[in-house]
């Protein structure tokens, strides 16, 4: 079990194993956050909060919400919306012990121009 935490620890992630890679996207919202995110089936995934300490934050074609801690901001995961792909959700990797991110390969996606994987 890997558990990732806001600055804070307000909010909690626990998942089960960790990932061979992670995702760094350069959208425009992606840029901005500086995440490293990796995917999971949301099933697979615990959040652990007060219901009041989660913001969340959804934009263009409203797929996913991104979501953040209230109190210090961290960015911590998105999860799909109505709309969006229901199997897969993504978990700030910036969050996890840097033992366990340094041992992830990163893969760059280009989100902003090509919507595929750069460097592949």
């Amino acid at each position: 079990m890997i558990e990732a935490s806001c600055h804070c620890g307000k909010v909690k992630i626990r998942i089960p194993n960790s990932t061979e890679t992670v995702t760094s996207c350069n959208c425009s919202i992606c840029t901005r956050y500086g995440a490293l995110w990796a995917y999971f089936e949301p099933k697979s995934v615990t959040v652990s909060c007060n219901k009041d300490a989660l913001g969340t934050y959804s934009w263009a074609d409203k797929t996913i919400e991104f979501k953040h801690c209230k109190n210090c901001g961290c960015v911590t995961h998105y999860t799909p919306t109505k709309c969006g792909n229901k199997d897969k959700m993504a978990v700030n990797f910036r969050l996890v012990p840097a033992k366990i991110l340094n041992s992830a390969k990163i893969r760059y996606f280009d989100a902003a121009d090509t919507w595929t994987f750069i460097g592949e």
